[in-house]
C-alpha cells in the first residue's frame, strides 16, 4: 500500500510540475486515468476486444489513499477500445504506471501478437510491463473479483509478486519485451506466467502459479508450479525457493531443502550420429526443515537426503520436458539456442526440421546437490523421555 500511494504522490507531483512549467500537453488530474492494470477479452458473439482497465483514483483523506475502479470498453482492436473509453467517460487514460497486463485463453489460444502490436507503436505504452494469463474463464474477472490485502488495487499486488517469483520458483514473470525477444528467436518459444483466483474465505485472492506455453505466438497448454520449476532448471532461471523431499531413504523422514545457489549448462552432442542434450545441474542448498527428531546431516543420512534429492529432480526435470515435447512440441527450454551457440554447423543442418528434431531428441540429466547449510541449527530437535 506504501508504494501504490508513493508512486501517485509522484504522479500528482508530476502533473503540478507540468502546470508550473506550462508543458504544451499539460492535464488536469481529473482529466486522466492512472492505468494500474489492464485485461483483454474476446466477445465470442461480435468477435470484439473486451478492454478492462483497473484504474487509482486518489482520495482526500488524513493520509493519501488510492480508491480503485474497473471499467470496461469494447473495440474492434485495442486501440479501438481505448479510444472508446476516452468517447464515454471524456477522461483520457495514462499508462505511464501500468504494471500488468492480463490475457485471457481465449485471446491467447487466438495468438497474441496482434493484441500486443500496439504497444510497440505507441509511445505512452511501457514495454516493461508484465504479461500474465487467467486460467479463469476471463482475464477481466481477475482485476474485478479480485481482492488485494497489501495494496489498494489488485494491479499493484500482481506486480509485488512477479518481483519475488525468486522466493518462490513456481512461476517466472516475463516483461513484454522479452516475450517478444523470445518470438523473434529462431527455434526457441516463450512462456508467460498464469494466475487465477482463489477463494479464502469469503475473498477470492489472486494466486500466480505455473505457466502456459507458447508456440509460434499460439498458447497450446500448460504447466503447473512442480513442472514450471522443473523447466526453470533446465534454463538456468532457479534463483531460490524450496523444494520438499519425502520419505528419505532409510529414515522414513520428509525434509524441506532450501535452493541458494543454482547452475545449469545445456552441453549438446553427437553421439553415434545422433544428438543428445546433456543438461547438467549443480545445485547448493539448505536444510530449511525437519519433519522428525532425526539426525539427517551427518553420515547416511546426509548422503540418503542428498541422493534422493537428485533423484527427484532428475525425475521432474525428465518428466516435464518428455510432456512439452509430446504435448506441446515447443521448445521453451532453450536447447536451439544451446545448439546453436555451441555447435553451429549442426543448427544449420536442423533448424528448418527443429520440431520434428526437438520431439525426438533424447536427454540425458545429471543433478548434483551440495547441501551447504542447515540454518541456525546443526542438530534437531530433541524430546525428552
Amino acid at each position: 500500500m506504501k508504494s501504490t500511494k508513493k508512486i501517485v504522490l509522484i504522479i500528482l507531483l508530476f502533473i503540478n510540475a507540468l502546470n508550473f512549467t506550462s508543458c504544451w500537453n499539460y492535464k488536469e488530474i481529473n482529466e486522466v486515468a492512472i492505468v494500474g492494470g489492464m485485461a483483454l477479452d474476446k466477445n465470442k458473439e461480435n468477435g470484439k476486444y473486451i478492454m478492462t482497465v483497473e484504474i487509482m483514483l486518489p482520495e482526500a483523506s488524513d493520509g493519501l489513499n488510492m480508491r480503485p475502479e474497473i471499467y470496461t470498453m469494447e473495440g474492434n482492436t485495442l486501440f479501438d477500445a481505448i479510444r472508446n473509453f476516452i468517447a464515454e467517460t471524456g477522461v483520457k487514460l495514462y499508462w505511464s504506471h501500468l504494471r500488468v497486463v492480463l490475457l485471457s485463453q481465449d485471446v491467447a489460444k487466438e495468438g497474441i501478437v496482434p493484441t500486443l502490436d500496439l504497444f510497440m507503436r505507441d509511445a505512452e505504452l511501457r514495454t516493461d510491463v508484465w504479461l500474465l494469463i487467467s486460467k479463469g474463464k476471463t482475464a477481466r474477472e481477475i482485476l474485478e473479483e479480485g481482492t488485494a490485502k497489501i495494496h489498494d488495487t489488485v494491479s499493484f499486488h500482481l506486480h509485488d509478486m512477479l518481483k519475488t517469483e525468486a522466493s518462490i520458483s513456481k512461476y517466472k514473470g516475463v516483461q513484454f519485451w522479452d516475450f517478444v525477444k523470445t518470438l523473434s528467436e529462431e527455434g526457441s518459444s516463450p512462456f508467460l506466467p498464469t494466475v487465477e483466483l482463489v477463494d479464502k474465505g469469503k475473498e477470492k485472492i489472486p494466486k500466480i502459479c505455473g505457466v502456459a506455453v507458447f508456440k509460434k505466438g499460439k498458447m497450446v497448454g500448460w504447466l503447473d508450479g512442480i513442472e514450471t520449476r522443473a523447466l526453470l532448471f533446465i534454463r538456468d532461471e532457479i534463483k531460490g525457493g524450496v523444494i520438499p523431499v519425502k520419505n528419505v531413504e532409510d529414515f522414513n523422514t520428509d525434509i524441506t531443502l532450501e535452493i541458494f545457489r543454482n547452475e545449469t549448462k545445456l552441453k549438446p552432442e553427437l553421439i553415434g550420429g545422433k544428438l543428445i542434450m546433456n543438461i547438467d545441474v549443480i545445485t547448493d542448498v539448505g536444510i530449511a526443515e525437519i519433519d522428525a527428531a532425526k539426525d539427517l546431516l551427518r553420515g547416511k543420512g546426509r548422503k540418503n537426503v542428498k541422493k534422493d534429492a537428485e533423484a527427484l529432480i532428475e525425475k521432474q526435470i525428465e518428466k516435464v520436458v518428455k510432456k512439452v515435447q509430446r504435448e506441446y512440441k515447443s521448445d521453451i527450454f532453450g536447447f536451439s539456442g544451446a545448439i546453436c551457440r555451441t555447435m553451429p554447423n549442426v543448427w544449420k543442418s536442423i533448424k528448418g526440421d527443429w520440431e520434428d528434431v526437438f520431439t525426438e531428441l533424447d536427454i540425458k540429466v545429471n543433478v548434483n546437490v551440495r547441501i551447504k547449510w542447515s540454518a541456525l541449527s546443526s542438530k534437531p530437535i530433541k524430546i525428552g523421555e
